[in-house]
């Protein structure tokens, strides 16, 4: 099911730990390690507390220079890729 806007997600539990610019995930449960660039970072930071794919976005368009709908479907594509490693949930 694609994601829409007002769809929050949360964090599960795994580990995240600051590579220099990347951040390198542990999902313990799943034996698994993920790994993502700045952005993908600042969207970890972002979802700290559950929050909308709109409102990721919003904080991505305050701190870069990125049009509206580039941000939302790099957020979207992105965010599923946590989905599917299991490292975020729809709450």
């Amino acid at each position: 099911m694609a994601l829409q806007a007002n769809d929050v997600i949360s964090r599960k539990s795994a580990y995240a730990s600051r590579v220099r610019d990347d951040l390198v995930f542990f999902d313990e449960t799943l034996g698994k390690y993920f790994a993502t660039g700045g952005v993908g970072a600042d969207i970890w930071e972002i979802i700290e507390t559950p929050r909308s794919i709109a409102e990721i976005c919003a904080a991505l368009l305050e701190r870069y220079e990125v049009d509206a709908e580039t941000c939302r479907k790099d957020t979207e594509r992105f965010v599923e890729e946590l989905l599917e490693a299991g490292l975020v949930e729809r709450a």
